[in-house]
Parts: C-alpha cells; structure tokens; sequence
C-alpha cells in the first residue's frame, strides 16, 4: 500500500529507523493517521460509517514529508459479518475476541491507543498470556519505567484509560486525543496550549484501578498537523481499496441505540460544551467596555472535578479590549474537607458575551495536581454572576458570583 521508490515506509519501520526520535515526535507522525481515521469513522464522505479493521504500526504509512495515513484495509467485513475477524493480538480490542465479534470504529480506537503506546516503548504492547489482546497490567509496568514516558503520569494514564475503557468511551476523535497527549508531554509546569487541559485531582497510584475515562467534544481539524489534502487523499484511497475488494461494512448509525447485531459505531459524545463564543467583529467599543467593567474583579463559588465540589476564586484581571489573565485559586469546602489548597494562572480572551481561558503556569501547585481551563458565556445585564464549563473530560460545571471590583495582575 505504499512506495518504497518515493521514501514511503511503515511506521514500524519508521520507529525502527529512527530510534532516537523524541516522543512527541513520535506522536506527531501519526496525526495524519488519526485524522483520516477519524473522517472515516464519521461517515460523512462515505455515507455510513467504515472501519479500518487491522490499525497497526505495520499498516500506517510514513511518507518523507512526515504526514501518515493508515495504509492497509486489513480484514474487511461483508454485511452479514461472515468474515473472520482481522486482529493483530498487540493492539485487538478485548470484544473482537469474543464469539460473533465484527470490528468497529470502537475498536480502531483501541488500536490506535496501543500502536501509540507501541511508538511510547519501541515495542509491541505485552500481550496476554492467551494471546488476547494486550495486558494492560504488564502495561502499566513497562510505561511507569520507560526513560521516555516515566516523568509523565498524565501521559500514561491518558493511554491506559483509553484502553481500558468500554467500546463507547474510548476516544471519539482521535485527533483530539492525541493532542491531549502531547499536552501530557508539557514541561514540568503542564502549562496547556492545546484545547484539551488536564482536571486538577491526583492520578491514581500504582496498584489502585484507573478511574473511567470520558472521550472530549470533537474539536476543529484545524489544529491538525497534516494538510487537508493528505487526509482526504488518505479517505479517497481507503474507500477506493474497499470497493475494490469487494467487500465494505458498515452500520446506519443509531444516535441512541446502536443495534448489537451489526457495526457497533460509538455516538458522537461531547465531554464538555464550548461555551465561550468567538470574537465577533460587531461587538462594539461600548459593549467591550461593559464586559470589561463586568469582569474585572473578584469572583468566588464551586466546581467540580474529580476530586469532588471544590472552592473556587477567580481574580481576574482585564489587559486589553481582548486579552484577561486571571489567577485560579481552589480550595477545600465543608462538604469536600479534604482538597488541598493551590492556585495556578489562566491567560486567554473575552468578547462582550464571553471568554475562553486557558492554563498558563503554577504559582502553588499541590502534589499531582494538574492545571484546567475554563469557557464561560456571560450578559452583563443579567446579574453579577457567571457559570460555565471546566475545560476538561474529567470535569463539570463551575458557578462564580462577584464578590468585590478589586482586581490585580497574577503573578509571574
């Protein structure tokens, strides 16, 4: 499925090429991948959603440019599922394992998490001792000593609840996830320049069961690192290959009942809302002044992550007509007496309706604790109050009321 004569190679054999490759470069080659396997898990260009059936580093091409794309349609599916399934027991999904098992976008998912933890070790996840798919258990050993993985906790528990979650709560858009996973990689600050930060709460230590893991909102492709053009060439050639070999499969997604019986398709889930609006070119100098005014001071309340109802006072502090800091200071409450005290930087934009901020650097950080972002959409008019959305998978609500005008800059 690919060319030799034009540098293109596997990326099994691209990570053994290149062995001194750092992991977020690791990770970025395979963005390509994730992107077209995204569009075609979505149906939108197919009509119905299609699965790849065999994600592996051997079935991914590297091309000299450095985008990807899967390469190899591996075991296709006719509509009955007469088929035998195709699985590659490093990266197979614990369900195709089971008898009657047809593939599914779910499972390409669950693939794709255990090639990128293949690109983590340099190796084939260890597989169980029946040959069923990987041991999650060995896993979670080999990642926590890695030299290249070891000093990143939120990275390797971002890989192990993808692949220990349900068929439906594994990553909905692939893209998103492996950006969050690069965020992971951050320096030791976590500061977060993507769209996916990480909910304040301690990961859990070794030996203790992972918590379940909710896939985020699908963001913008946008933030892809591969053009538009390798992802649609990527999607033509796949359903190309498909209609040549006969064969396709596919399931009329169900939004809320997906049908047992045929291809399991994972709805669209949305962890959280964007809830702040874009910069609006008719918002005028007058209603930026009011917002301004609005938010300029501090605000005390609640939010929730998963270390339970947490307080919350949000010094913010207006730099310009589009810029806000704001220093994020958390703390226990009675009902939740246990959450330690800490307080980190948020640096973003507003509008007159809303704002997006996103975490900038720790000024107390307590033990794991990991910084988040928050998007919120406000009306001046409609009271001194504000509630919104913590910017993380792990996260709810958080409702703020202004408590004083007084404002100042967060420290540096």
């Amino acid at each position: 499925m690919y060319d030799n004569r034009f540098g293109d190679q596997s990326y099994l054999d691209w990570l053994a090429l290149n062995p001194y490759e750092g992991l977020s470069h690791r990770l970025r080659a395979l963005a390509g991948t994730a992107a077209v396997l995204d569009e075609l898990h979505s149906g939108r260009r197919t009509g119905v959603p299609v699965a790849h059936g065999d994600v592996k580093p051997a079935t991914i091409v590297v091309r000299p440019d450095g985008s990807s794309s899967p390469a190899d349609l591996g075991q296709l599916w006719t509509v009955d599922g007469s088929l035998v399934a195709a699985r590659s027991a490093p990266y197979a999904a614990p369900e195709l394992f089971l008898p009657g098992a047809v593939t599914s976008p779910a499972a390409d998912r669950f693939a794709f998490a255990a090639t990128v933890a293949h690109a983590a070790l340099g190796a084939p996840p260890p597989v169980r001792a029946a040959g069923q798919g990987p041991d999650l258990r060995q896993l979670v050993d080999q990642l926590r000593a890695h030299p290249l993985c070891a000093a990143f906790p939120a990275f390797q528990h971002r890989i192990l609840n993808a692949l220990s979650a349900p068929p439906a709560d594994r990553p909905n858009t692939l893209a998103t996830w492996l950006e969050a996973l690069l965020n992971d990689l951050a320096p030791p600050t976590f500061a977060m320049t993507g769209t996916l930060p990480l909910a304040p709460g301690p990961y859990p230590p070794p030996g203790e069961p992972l918590p379940p893991w909710s896939p985020p909102a699908a963001k913008s492709a946008a933030g892809s690192s591969q053009s538009l053009t390798w992802v649609l060439a990527g999607v033509a050639a796949l359903v190309a290959l498909a209609l040549l070999a006969g064969g396709a499969w596919y399931l009329i997604q169900q939004i809320d009942e997906p049908s047992d019986g045929d291809l399991v398709v994972a709805p669209t889930r949305s962890a959280y809302a964007s809830a702040a609006p874009s910069p609006s070119p008719a918002a005028t100098s007058d209603d930026l002044t009011t917002a301004r005014a609005f938010l300029s001071g501090t605000w005390e309340g609640t939010y929730r992550c998963r270390q339970g109802l947490t307080g919350l006072k949000l010094t913010v502090f207006v730099v310009d007509d589009h810029e806000v800091e704001a220093l994020f200071e958390f703390s226990p409450v009675s009902s939740n007496p246990d959450v330690p005290r800490g307080s980190f930087v948020l640096e973003g934009t507003y509008t007159a309706s809303g704002f997006t901020l996103q975490p900038g650097h720790w000024v107390k950080r307590p033990g794991d604790y990991i910084m988040v972002g928050l998007e919120a959409s406000f009306s001046p008019r409609a009271g001194q109050s504000i509630r919104g959305e913590v910017a993380d998978s792990g996260c709810d609500d958080f409702q703020l009321k202004k408590t004083s005008t007084v404002t100042r800059r967060p420290p540096v």
